[in-house]
Parts: structure tokens; sequence; C-alpha cells
């Protein structure tokens, strides 16, 4: 331990490359307060994808935030020169690379940095300096302790807290405004998020969505709102949900930004949801989460903290990881809509366990 503080006594410049998921994101924030217990008079700098940046700027542990946008296809590689030649303009004396692959490697390398730490593999191990070991160990815990490991490679420190989002007044005032504009303030609120960016494999049945929706309005007096992200396809089926529970449901999907998302979020008593970047957001805020899980792991993405509920059938073929089902979905469509409706009931009631789904990460 001594040793290894010694090695990196000195560092006054530190940059973070970011994940570039808006789950990954907030799950890799308790790294990050780590790397800011070890090196608390240095400067912390995230480089992050522009859409994820917002975030990064509400995390207390970071100094600055610099944000990029990545060509696709052939301009890509003028891309990440373009990012290189930025970091070589600053004298930055350790990178610590979050994500496992090439690309994010090969630009913190052309950028100079003398120091840099990230996984092995992805044919990148000449890139880095320090290379650790990603273990099977390692990936059967929860993605928090993948990018936790990193930052202990530099020394063991205290346990960091679990990720959380600090809302500025400004946000919280918006937030304010926003729901008595729609006479929503006081009111009973939760949310649903019926999509999934990663695929639709992850994705519960709209019509179940619709007929929980219809339920907890009826039954509990209470308002839904719906998110979800601005892609086309999700704004389409986020509408189809909304016209399907009719009155007492707003849809505010791509209507927010991640900051605006999040203030709404901590508003609401609970967030129903499949295993999204929206959960993480939920759960950041402090808000219970009850969540869908079918070709993910929950032991890898459940939602951090107290109080979430993970709603899941033991099947063979789960976990796959697959972003579209080449069978039947039973992993999701074996859960039916009582079942989620007794889960939300649970968690309103205050109590978060219920026979055939399981608790929310625990581990110490």
């Amino acid at each position: 331990m001594i040793a290894k503080r010694r090695r990196y006594k000195g560092i006054q410049e530190i940059l973070v490359k970011g994940t570039n998921w808006v789950g990954d994101t907030i799950i890799s924030f308790p790294a990050v307060h780590a790397l800011r217990q070890h090196f608390p008079k240095a400067s912390i700098t995230v480089l992050t994808n522009a859409r994820l940046a917002e975030l990064w700027k509400a995390n207390p542990a970071v100094d600055e935030v610099l944000p990029y946008d990545m060509p696709a296809g052939a301009g890509r590689i003028f891309g990440e020169l373009r990012i290189a030649r930025l970091i070589r303009q600053r004298t930055i004396d350790l990178a610590v690379i979050f994500p496992r692959s090439f690309s994010s490697a090969l630009m913190v390398f052309l950028g100079g940095i003398p120091r840099r730490i990230g996984y092995k593999g992805e044919g990148r191990d000449l890139l880095l300096t320090e290379r650790i070991d990603c273990t099977t160990q390692l990936l059967g815990r929860h993605r928090m302790y993948y990018y936790l490991h990193l930052v202990e490679h530099l020394g063991r420190c205290p346990s960091p807290p679990l990720p959380s989002i600090s809302l500025n007044g400004k946000l919280q005032g918006w937030a304010d405004g926003f729901l008595s504009r729609h006479g929503l303030k006081g009111e009973l609120l939760i949310g649903l998020n019926p999509g999934a960016t990663y695929g639709e494999a992850k994705c519960w049945s709209p019509e179940r969505f619709v007929q929980l929706g219809r339920r907890i309005i009826k039954d509990y007096g209470a308002s839904i709102l719906i998110f979800g992200s601005s892609r086309p396809e999700e704004k389409e089926l986020n509408a189809a949900i909304a016209r399907g529970i009719g009155a007492g449901c707003l849809n505010l999907s791509g209507e927010t930004s991640l900051l605006q998302l999040a203030a709404l979020l901590r508003h609401c008593r609970l967030l129903v949801t499949n295993d999204t970047g929206t959960m993480h957001v939920a759960a950041a805020v402090g808000t219970r989460v009850a969540a869908i899980f079918g070709p993910t792991d929950p032991r890898a993405t459940a939602p951090l903290g107290e109080g979430h509920v993970v709603i899941r059938r033991e099947v063979s073929c789960s976990p796959c990881l697959k972003r579209l089902c080449p069978e039947d979905h039973r992993c999701m469509d074996l859960i039916e809509v009582e079942e989620v409706y007794n889960t939300v009931g649970m968690q309103l009631n205050g109590r978060a366990s219920i026979v055939g789904a399981s608790k929310g990460l625990k581990e110490e």
C-alpha cells in the first residue's frame, strides 16, 4: 500500500476516460469518488461523449469535463486524432480508462499521457503502461466493482458512497415549475420506462405496461409519467402506451435532458422500468425502482441502494445478453402484470421484497 502511494506521489492532473452509456456512467461514479480519495488535491478531468457530459458535471468529485462528439464510419479516426490533440494540449500525469475498447486506449495513448491504466485485452495492451487483469470473479460481481477495481490498482481506500446525482436549486426549481404547470405538484407520481436503448430483448410487453399503468391510476389515484429517449422508435412506442393508458398519464419521452429527467424522477415515488440507464438515474436520486430483467444479469447491473426490487424469471437461456431474442422471449413474457403490480404495491407500502423477486444489490 505505502509503496503504491509513493509510486504515484506527485500526481496533479488525472484524466478519466468515461463510459459510453448512461447506466455505466452512473455505475462508475464510485470509482471516481475513490480516485478523489486517493488524490484529494489533484485535478480530475473526465473525457466523455457529449450527451453524457451533464451527468459528469453534476458529480462533485470531478473538476472539469471534456465533451466530444465522435463521427461515425470513416470519419471516426479523424475524431480520435482530434481528441488526442486536445489531450496533448494539457499536462496530464495519469489516465484511468474505464471502457475496455481499443479506441479508448488509442486516444489516450496518442494524447501522450505518461501513465495509462486500463484492462488488458482487445489488442490494446501495448497502449497501456499498467495493464489490469479482468478476472472471471470480477465479471461475476456488480459492474460497479469492475470500475472500482481499476482505481484499487492505485491502492485500497475507504468504501466510496453509492452513486448519487447532485441536483442544484435551478434544476429543482425547474422540476417544481414543470409539475405545477401540468397540475401534478403534490400528486402521487409513478414513473414508467418501457423502452431500452440496447435492444428489444430487454423490453417487457407494451400491452402489459398499459395494463399496469391503468391499474396503478385506478387503484392508487396516481399520475403516470412515461420516460424514454428521443429515438423515433422509442418515442412512437411510448406514445402508443400513453394513449393506451389514457387520462392520468403524461408522456415525456425525449422531452427532457438527463438532469431534467433526474429532477423529475426525484419527485416520483417509484419507477417501473426495464434494465435501462433511467433505472440507474432513478436509484441515484433516491427513487425506488421495480426493475424488470430478462436477457441481462442483475448481478452485474441491478439498481444500487436500498428499497429496489428486481423482477425476473429463472429460465435456462437467461442471461443471454442478446439485443434480439432468437427464441420465444420467455424470460420477459413469463413475468405477468399481476406480479409487477403486487411489487408496486409492496414498494409503495415500504416493503421491498416479494416472493419471486429479488432485492436490489447489497454486497458486503
